[in-house]
């Protein structure tokens, strides 16, 4: 993916990693209803997850941090490497400044919550397509404090 996409460009194709089924499923369905934005699979866990990244080459990856086996730090400091035009953000229920420091380490693109709203996930999607870092204020006043 380039550092920004024209708005005009093909979708944002997304890559959802959790172990919650019912949250997999409510975000497809949910990013699928936008017009720009396209869910082309989904892991249970980074096992499953690290393959489905090289054949899909989404361009952008939701990835929980408490995971079966693999965590979403290690997952991602594998796909980080392994596909740096992948963006990896972090979506998760847990916010401290150790997680948000080392999943920016491992190469996360942005940090953000589950507890937020849909909406404002929604814009954070948008902000990798140009090229920005989202994070949630929760984690940008961890960052800053």
């Amino acid at each position: 993916m380039p550092a920004t996409l024209d708005q005009d460009d093909v979708m944002l194709r997304v890559l959802l990693v959790d172990d919650h089924q019912i949250l997999r499923q409510v975000l497809e369905l949910a990013l699928d209803a936008e017009p720009d934005l396209r869910v082309v699979g989904a892991s249970a866990d980074a096992e499953s997850a690290l393959p489905a990244v090289a054949a899909l080459l989404p361009d952008l990856v939701l990835m929980d941090l408490d995971l079966p086996g693999m965590d979403g730090i290690e997952a991602t400091r594998q796909m980080s490497r392994r596909h740096p035009l992948v963006r990896v953000v972090v979506l998760t229920a847990s916010c401290s400044r150790g997680l948000v420091v080392a999943a920016l380490d491992a190469g996360a693109w942005g940090y953000l919550l589950k507890e937020d709203p849909l909406d404002q996930l929604l814009a954070s999607i948008r902000a990798v397509r140009e090229g920005r870092r989202p994070l949630a204020a929760a984690a940008r006043t961890l960052l800053e404090g």
